[in-house]
């Protein structure tokens, strides 16, 4: 039995303004929806009841709720809607044969003060499961626009797609947002990673292992996911179980 394995490592979030971004790494793909997300190769699902993302422009069309920010970005209404609706937004399938980072910029706000959902990333391996989210975020109001990183080590012919999920909360009006999403090709400067990952090749019915070497800045509240193609998703605390 060959275990073809895919290691998502943790991410970091800081707070970060959009008018200061550092512009200057190796990028692979991105968007950060000046134009249409359709030229970005990104796609969006309809979830139950309309409830989807929508591309927004300010400064074409300007919002006049102040909970609404400024520029152009994605984002979903939570106002009115059942907990538990779903919207996705899908990036394009990527393939890249080392580790590397993907960074963005997300956004929490309502006129109350109160959460207005969660969001939710996916990391799709080889079209299969969507399974465990590898990050998510809920139960907070951002000041300001968040940056987050996350570390994603694929290895060739392995392909994946990252898949952003929002989710409503009943009688939580209010706004998610996603923005400047960047895929670079160099691993993150502050999320965990890993920096090798070896095959390993077993026959049916014994027990395989395998050495995962992480770098990067650590903290205890950081988890690992693992997929294995054919298989579960496994989440732990470093150092992992095996």
């Amino acid at each position: 039995m060959d275990m073809d394995k895919g290691c998502l490592l943790g991410i970091s979030v800081s707070p970060a303004s959009l008018t200061g971004l550092d512009m200057g790494y190796a990028r692979i793909s991105g968007c950060s929806f000046d134009e249409h997300y359709s030229n970005c190769g990104y796609s969006v699902a309809l979830g139950t009841n309309g409830f989807t993302w929508e591309q927004i422009n300010t400064w074409e069309k300007p919002m006049l709720d102040p909970a609404v920010p400024t520029g152009s970005f994605m984002m979903v209404n939570s106002s009115g809607r059942a907990s538990g609706q779903k919207a996705h937004l899908l990036l394009p399938t990527l393939k890249e044969n080392d580790t590397h980072c993907i960074d963005f910029h997300y956004y929490f706000s309502s006129r109350d003060r109160s959460s207005p959902g969660a969001l939710n990333v996916y990391v799709k391996v080889n079209g299969g499961p969507q399974g465990n989210p590898v990050w998510n975020v809920s139960g907070v109001v951002t000041e300001g626009w968040v940056k987050a990183e996350l570390a994603i080590s694929t290895f060739w012919p392995h392909f994946y797609q990252v898949i952003f999920e929002s989710v409503s909360l009943k009688g939580h009006p209010g706004y998610i947002a996603v923005d400047e999403v960047r895929v670079l090709a160099h691993p993150c400067r502050k999320a965990p990673h890993f920096l090798r990952l070896q095959n390993v090749e077993v026959n049916v019915g014994q027990n395989a292992t395998f050495q995962c070497i992480a770098g990067g800045k650590w903290s205890q509240h950081d988890k690992l996911w693992l997929q294995v193609r054919m298989g579960e998703a496994r989440s732990s605390h470093l150092p992992i179980p095996l």
